[in-house]
């Protein structure tokens, strides 16, 4: 009963003392940041697209006229020498319409010795003769038309080089001018085709600066230029298309290799550049930025991301007289918070 007693006395007894010490509450911390200088410059925002490389050289071989191919005597991705027999029509079409135009020929000019003598004996007049004339003339044109389309019913190699593509099959029936090979020169430069949005190619002009890369060599760039900008859309994709003309190289390059295209346009606009660190909350081309007021509290202000540039940003919407933005801690305050700038 008495140890009851003495421990009851002993807790009102610290009861009493907790209620009579001062209860201190722990202070507000401040968050530190780091703030930086922004950056006012005039440059120049890459365009980036992407595109196909294309020998500079590439041609595409077709029929002087139509017809039933006869045979074709190479493959793809074969190399050629300037000369060689790529491909042949059937003739049998092309030979008889050779020889009735000979035919004619031959008939006009006997018609026009026979009419020409009568003229020297008075027996035809003037007019027969020069109608004479001219149906000799027609029936020669005729002739060496024909004799044209027949020395060009095959295709021979224009120069040394490698069949990029082929497009048809013996026995195929093409019309004329339809593509049969595309044909590629040995020693050939590369350019790269790429398709630009309408926002792009206002920016762009024949001249500017470039840098490529491809799949197939990681790492490395290819500097090139531009050297033709479409002035009219492509009615499919609605791009606009624009030639790169690259360096030339010992790599090996093939037709047909994806690239990725860095254009840097000669024109340059005044940005503001911000560390990339200090955006926060990024959705696409938005976001927010914080910067020290004079109560030493931070503001938050929506920002439009132009382009990263290195470990920079450009943006749009910053207040004039806002000369500093937090660089460091961004990302652990909010708007109207007390900071301590750490410098």
């Amino acid at each position: 009963m008495e140890t009851r007693n003495i421990l009851v006395i002993i807790i009102i007894i610290l009861s009493a003392g907790c209620k009579n010490r001062e209860v201190k509450e722990a202070p507000d911390e401040v968050i530190r940041v780091k703030v930086e200088r922004i950056i006012t410059s005039d440059i120049s925002i890459p365009v980036h697209s992407t595109g196909s490389l294309v020998s500079i050289d590439e041609l595409k071989l077709s029929f002087k006229t139509g017809g039933i191919i006869a045979g074709i005597y190479v493959k793809e991705g074969e190399r050629v020498k300037k000369g060689d027999l790529l491909a042949s029509l059937n003739l049998s079409e092309i030979k008889a319409t050779a020889d009735q135009a000979k035919s004619g020929y031959e008939k006009a000019l006997r018609d026009y010795t026979r009419t020409e003598n009568l003229y020297r004996d008075s027996v035809a007049t003037l007019e027969q003769k020069q109608n004479a004339l001219t149906a000799l003339n027609v029936a020669e044109s005729t002739y060496k038309i024909v004799k044209f389309n027949l020395a060009h019913s095959q295709i021979n190699a224009p120069d040394n080089g490698i069949i990029l593509r082929k497009l048809v099959k013996q026995n195929e029936l093409v019309a004329a001018g339809y593509p049969v090979f595309v044909f590629g020169t040995s020693g050939r430069q590369w350019k790269v085709e790429t398709g630009l949005s309408d926002k792009d190619i206002v920016k762009v002009y024949p001249g500017d600066s470039a840098s490529v890369s491809f799949d197939a060599w990681p790492g490395v760039k290819f500097p090139g230029i531009v050297e033709e900008v479409g002035e009219i859309s492509n009615p499919y994709t609605g791009t606009f298309k624009a030639e790169l003309l690259l360096e030339r190289t010992d790599l090996r390059m093939a037709s047909g290799f994806v690239a990725t295209v860095d254009l840097f346009p000669h024109s340059g606009k005044s940005y503001i550049l911000v560390p990339v660190g200090s955006i926060v909350e990024a959705d696409g081309r938005n976001g927010n930025i914080f910067y020290v007021t004079d109560s030493m509290s931070v503001k938050k202000v929506k920002i439009e991301i132009e382009a990263l540039i290195g470990s920079r940003a450009a943006v749009k919407g910053i207040p004039d007289g806002v000369y500093e933005v937090v660089s460091e801690g961004a990302a652990y305050i909010q708007d109207g918070v007390k900071v301590k700038v750490i410098k």
